[in-house]
């Protein structure tokens, strides 16, 4: 008669699976001290002067564009065309017109097939105007957070910036509410699929971004020389890294986005090796000496101001030194997730463009 072979309860094997468990979290603790340390020390720069600082940044800023990836990163065999000395055409088309200036909707190209599709709001007068890029967060459009919907958590963002004299560009991104504002998809899908061959959405979208401003920049009604760029949640995400890449960009205001990335480690804000180089501080760093603005709410429940505040007091040190103080501002408002309703930053934002 043939013995019954050996069986156990399942809970026997449950502590060494236990074990296995916690040696990864000790692993990764001990790994992210070692990461810290690479980071600032890569990050000691001189600030003895603004030349000498920008003189040291500029390579780092490469390795963020090789971090995040094609097209921002040129090093890529697919032969797409992709970046041109040469302004992109350009599809515009009229919205409307009402008491704070005209609409139109801009379709821009930005090679390998891609465009570039946002709203386009331009103060009365000749100009050349000073120009805002409105970054949309999360779910949004340019329609939600320009307010053609009605009241939403951008506070009226875009025509806020308008009031003030700016043009704004209000851009999409690949991240909206889908079936409401237009098809399905897994956004982390498509950005696991372009990791794999060496890029990543977000350098896709800053690309895209870029494009815009190459087109924009040229128009005679406005001022290349005046550029700025605010935006909520995804949106601060998408202005903080547009503006440690692209020195065009003189005034930064992101709201609900800067934290730390050991909490906050979503698919989108991880690149490989990613703590050893650049985190939130570090990519803000890329952004002096120009003018910074970071806002986060007291009551956002997404991106905590606890680990928030940590990595604003790292940036505002980091003007302190350079003598810039006046160039950085933080707030931490009595708001949830939202654009600070408070005209506060906004006003300032914009008063500093208007001096570039």
């Amino acid at each position: 008669m043939e013995q019954e072979l050996y069986k156990e309860d399942p809970a026997v094997g449950n502590g060494f699976r236990e074990q296995q468990k916690n040696q990864f979290d000790h692993l990764i603790v001990r790994l992210r001290q070692e990461a810290d340390g690479k980071r600032q020390s890569l990050f000691k720069l001189d600030t003895s002067s603004v030349a000498a600082y920008e003189l040291e940044t500029e390579p780092l800023r490469e390795q963020l564009k090789r971090m995040v990836g094609w097209p921002l990163a040129m090093e890529h065999d697919s032969g797409l065309e992709i970046n041109s000395p040469v302004v992109p055409d350009a599809k515009v088309s009229f919205v409307s017109e009402d008491q704070l200036g005209r609409i139109f909707r801009v379709e821009v190209e930005a090679g390998a097939g891609l465009t570039t599709y946002g709203l386009l709001f331009l103060p009365f007068g000749e100009g050349p105007h000073p120009l805002v890029i409105a970054q949309h967060g999360g779910g949004g459009t340019p329609e939600l957070s320009s307010g053609l919907y009605g009241e939403t958590n951008y506070n009226d963002m875009t025509r806020r910036v308008l009031k003030q004299g700016a043009a704004v560009f209000a851009p999409q991104l690949f991240l909206w509410n889908q079936g409401t504002y237009g098809p399905e998809f897994n956004r982390v899908q498509y950005d696991n699929q372009l990791k794999q061959v060496g890029s990543s959405i977000a350098a896709v979208e800053i690309h895209k971004i870029q494009r815009a401003l190459d087109y924009l920049t040229a128009r005679p009604d406005i001022d290349g020389s005046r550029v700025g760029m605010i935006g909520l949640s995804y949106g601060g995400f998408y202005t903080m890294f547009t503006s440690a890449v692209d020195t065009r960009i003189k005034a930064v205001y992101s709201s609900c986005f800067i934290n730390n990335r050991f909490v906050v480690d979503w698919p989108d804000f991880t690149w490989f090796n990613a703590g050893s180089r650049f985190l939130d501080a570090e990519v803000c760093s890329l952004i002096a000496p120009r003018f910074l603005y970071l806002e986060v709410g007291r009551h956002d429940d997404l991106f905590l101001h606890k680990d928030a505040q940590p990595e604003i007091d790292k940036v505002a040190a980091l003007y302190k030194l350079l003598n810039l103080e006046d160039r950085f501002a933080s707030k931490a408002f009595d708001g949830g997730h939202e654009l600070d309703p408070d005209n506060e930053g906004i006003e300032r934002f914009c008063r500093y463009l208007s001096m570039c």
